[in-house]
Parts: structure tokens; sequence; C-alpha cells
């Protein structure tokens, strides 16, 4: 018992110091399911009511790469960003 606590001790403790796991507080894309450190809030369907986090990759084919959309995306509605602030350096 003491020594899972002590490991558990240790796992945050490198997790604070930037040693931790890279792949800590990622989440997951709405279109691919990657795990990644920045998504893109946005609607980009026709009669679509619920927000979407995106990925990088995933955002261009949504959005055709412009910010608020074009011709081709008439419903694409940017959101914001998310960033993974416990990402390991």
């Amino acid at each position: 018992r003491k020594a899972a606590k002590k490991a558990k001790k240790a796992a945050r403790r490198a997790q604070r110091e930037g040693r931790g796991a890279a792949d800590v507080g990622q989440k997951t894309c709405d279109m691919c399911g990657k795990s990644v450190n920045l998504l893109v809030r946005c609607m980009y369907e026709q009669g679509q009511t619920d927000w979407r986090m995106i990925c990088g990759k995933c955002w261009n084919v949504a959005s055709g790469g412009i910010v608020d959309g074009d011709a081709n995306h008439p419903h694409y509605r940017y959101g914001g960003l998310w960033k993974n602030r416990r990402k390991q350096t």
C-alpha cells in the first residue's frame, strides 16, 4: 500500500515538473477520434445544434481552411479553441 502511494506521488510530481506522459490531458477529435492538444469548437452540418470539437486536419475539411467558412461550406460556424494546458513540453 505504501509503495503504491509513493508511486502515485512520484507520477504526480513528474507531471508537475513536465516529465509526465505525453498524452495527459488530451481530448479526442469528434470527426476522426485522434487524441490531440488543440481542438476547434465549431458547427459544420446543416441542422446541427450541438458544438463539435475537431482537430486541425478535420477543421480544413469542415471549414475549407477559411475561418468563417466559404460558399462551399455555408453551415460552418466557428466557436473557439480548446488548448491542453497540461501538455508536456
